[in-house]
Order: C-alpha cells, then sequence, then structure tokens
C-alpha cells in the first residue's frame, strides 16, 4: 500500500497487538554492545529508521553488526578510529547519544549530519560544554539547512554541569561517554531532572554492560573513569511509548489486548497506563505530561473524547520535537471535531461523544502525529485523510499492518 497520503475509516479494533522492542532500550543496548570488548546480542529487534541510524553511528565508530534471524549481533569496536562521518537520519536520540561518545572514541573529527528537522532542534548545552572543555565544536546547521555539526578531540574527565530540564539523551550521551576517559568525573544537574525515567533506562543498560555509575537519584552524577564495557545477551522489552496508540484506541472503544509489556520495567511511558485509568474518573482532570511527551499526542486523543473537562500541562518540550507538536496536536485535533483549547502550552479538551472528520489532515512528516490521526479516526463519523503516512518508518514500520490486521478500514 503506498503511505503517501492515507484515508481512515471509522472502525473498531480488535485482537492482539504485539509490540516493537522499546526504541528507547534498543538504542542504549546497541551502544553499550558497540563499546563492548566481544559479541553481544540483541534479540528480537526490529529496525526502524532511528535504529538504523544509531546502527550506522557507531559501525563507523567501529562495531561491526550482523543480524541473525532476528537477532543482532554486534562485536564491539577495537580501539579508536580516526575522522567519522555519522549520518543521523532524523534521530534526535541517535545525535545527543552518540556525539559524546564520538568525542571519546575518535582522536581524528566526527562530522554528524541529517535530514528533516534534526538541524534546528535545540543543541546549545553540547556546544557550551565542549567550548568550556576546550574542545572544538562547529555547528553550521543554520548556514546549510540541515544538520551539519563537527566535533574534535577526546571528551576529557572532568565536572560537567548541565541543566537537568533539558532532553535526557544528553545527560545519557554524557553517562556512556565519560566511563571511557582517563580520569573520573562528576554530571552535576544544575536544576532538577525531568524525564528521569529514560536516564533510569540508560543507567539500567550502563549496569547490563558491567559499567557503574553513581547517582544521587537528584542531580549528581559520579563516573569513575577507565572502565571497560564488556559483552551481554539481552531481548529488548516491549515498547511502552507505542503500545500507547493502541491502548489509547482501546479506551476510546476498540477491543484491543496489548502485549509484550513489562508492567515492572523503567520505561517512563508506562504511566499511559494509569493515565488512562485516572480517565475513568468523574470532574475536572488534570494530568502532568513534563516526564511523558512521547504519549500526549495519543492520549490527547482519548482526553478530548472523555466527558468532562481535561487539561494536560508541562507541554512546552513538545514544540521542539520532530515538528511542533503542541501546535499540530492541536491544530489537527481542532480539525477533526475536537474541543480543544490553549492556555499558553497547556491543552484544554471539554469532551465530545465523537469526532466529525471528513476532511484532511497533515502528519507534518512527523510518525507520532501520523499514528496519533489514525487512532483518531477511528472516532471519526467521516474518513479522515492523512498525509506523509511513510513517516511512521521512523518508530513503528510495523504500525499500519498491526492497525489493518486489527480490522483498521484504510485506503
Amino acid at each position: 500500500m503506498e503511505l503517501k497520503n492515507l484515508t481512515f475509516f471509522k472502525s473498531r479494533l480488535k485482537g492482539e497487538v504485539k509490540l516493537p522492542p522499546s526504541k528507547s532500550l534498543a538504542h542504549r543496548a546497541i551502544i553499550c554492545a558497540a563499546l563492548a570488548h566481544g559479541k553481544s546480542r540483541i534479540y528480537g529487534m526490529q529496525y526502524s529508521d532511528d535504529i538504523k541510524a544509531t546502527l550506522g553511528v557507531m559501525s563507523e565508530m567501529g562495531a561491526t553488526a550482523d543480524e541473525k534471524g532476528g537477532t543482532l549481533v554486534i562485536a564491539g569496536s577495537e580501539g579508536v578510529c580516526r575522522n567519522a562521518e555519522a549520518f543521523c537520519n532524523e534521530s534526535g536520540s541517535t545525535l545527543r547519544m552518540c556525539l559524546p561518545v564520538c568525542a571519546a572514541l575518535n582522536k581524528g573529527f566526527t562530522h554528524f549530519s541529517g535530514r528533516g528537522k534534526l538541524g534546528s532542534r535545540p543543541m546549545t548545552v553540547f556546544e557550551e560544554l565542549w567550548k568550556n572543555a576546550g574542545l572544538s565544536y562547529c555547528d553550521k546547521s543554520a548556514e546549510t539547512g540541515s544538520l551539519d555539526i563537527t566535533v574534535k578531540g577526546a571528551l576529557p574527565a572532568g565536572v560537567y554541569s548541565v541543566r537537568g530540564d533539558v532532553s535526557s539523551q544528553f545527560i545519557s550521551g554524557l553517562l556512556f561517554a565519560l566511563p571511557l576517559a582517563d580520569g573520573d568525573s562528576v554530571v552535576e544537574l544544575t536544576t532538577p531532572l525531568y524525564s528521569k525515567g529514560y536516564v533510569d533506562l540508560t543507567l539500567q543498560s550502563l549496569s547490563q554492560a558491567g559499567v557503574s555509575v553513581r547517582f544521587d537519584g537528584e542531580r549528581r552524577f559520579e563516573i569513575k573513569g577507565g572502565q571497560s564495557y564488556r559483552p551481554f545477551d539481552c531481548e529488548v522489552e516491549g515498547d511502552w511509548s507505542q503500545a500507547a496508540f493502541f491502548l489509547v484506541a482501546d479506551a476510546i472503544g476498540s477491543d484491543v489486548k496489548v502485549i509484550g509489556l513489562n508492567r515492572n520495567g523503567s520505561q517512563g511511558d508506562k504511566v499511559i497506563a494509569d493515565y488512562l485509568d485516572a480517565l475513568k474518573s468523574e470532574g475536572d482532570l488534570t494530568f502532568d505530561c513534563e516526564d511523558c511527551p512521547d504519549i500526549v499526542p495519543v492520549f490527547a486523543v482519548a482526553c478530548a473524547l472523555r466527558k468532562g473537562k481535561t487539561r494536560l500541562t508541562g507541554l512546552s518540550r513538545l514544540k521542539i520535537k520532530e515538528c511542533d507538536r503542541l501546535e499540530a496536536v492541536y491544530s489537527q485535533l481542532s480539525k477533526i471535531g475536537a474541543d480543544v483549547q490553549r492556555d499558553g502550552d497547556d491543552l484544554i479538551f471539554k469532551g465530545v461523544d465523537n469526532f466529525e472528520g471528513g476532511v484532511s489532515v497533515s502528519s507534518f512528516n512527523d510518525h507520532r502525529i501520523a499514528m496519533t490521526m489514525a487512532i483518531a479516526a477511528t472516532r471519526c463519523e467521516k474518513p479522515v485523510t492523512v498525509d506523509d503516512f511513510a513517516c511512521i518508518a521512523k518508530s513503528y514500520p510495523d504500525f499500519l499492518d498491526r492497525y489493518l490486521e486489527s480490522g483498521g478500514i484504510v485506503k
């Protein structure tokens, strides 16, 4: 099926949906395996565009990867490399987590390139840290119109001060890289830590590879230098951020059972289950989404169909994702018939019984917006056409297959 523009019809999804592995954990497992001395095996992988990007960058750093029957075998980098081209496609996770790692391994320069809006997403955190450490950091993205960053010089041990309210991927990148430095390091957060769940995933992945980082639980990470990553075998658990789409579908009238989830795991987006349960309560409700921005677009669909008034707060970071997701959610849900208002960076919903539909909407070439509109269409009285649906390959290339298998109607 051609995925350029697809028309979705009102439907009731039904059956079991097995999820892809967590993209967040897969990125981290690949990085750790690529830094280990020996072969690691990662089971049950799915190769979204973002995961391919991280594999490509770590291969550029000297690791080798081989896929055998659903198992990804990675042989770690043998020493350092010199002068590398790191293509990140549109993956912010790849860029932010791999840039410090490349600086730790590469004795020459690493040039980072990419597509889409990646070059316009904030990178000032690393620019300031690199310059403070006396390293070369050259960002020509604004001039060239796409990601164009070159770093040079080995990342030294030291004290790194970072805001805790920026993307946790900056922090994770430092935590992956600094154990390889010659001396001990400290990462200090100058503001409270947001998205702690993602940092917990990083610490979990490091521990799996035999690397120790001491975290006080609030603002200080102590990292012993000269550590070695060891090879490991693992199976990546199901992805809660992708589960959110089908969990919301179930909550708004479908009959979908999502399998492959670990309710005791560290993924912060597992909060979607609690949030959907809370929506069953009567009266006005408020949800703070600061620590779970990825689930906001599809969770907003459930909020728009809930009787009563629902406010979503902590949405400022949605504006610096693949698109301005705050505006995308507001404008496209309004277009299909949601009663939604913006109050600064908050969204306020007054529940409607169903969406009207009968319009064309934009995905903004953003995978999460595209999939959100597909789920919303199951409750639209008239068909909804979504443009550029192929963008789902960034994170969940099998989404449409699972949607159709569950009874979704698409033309």
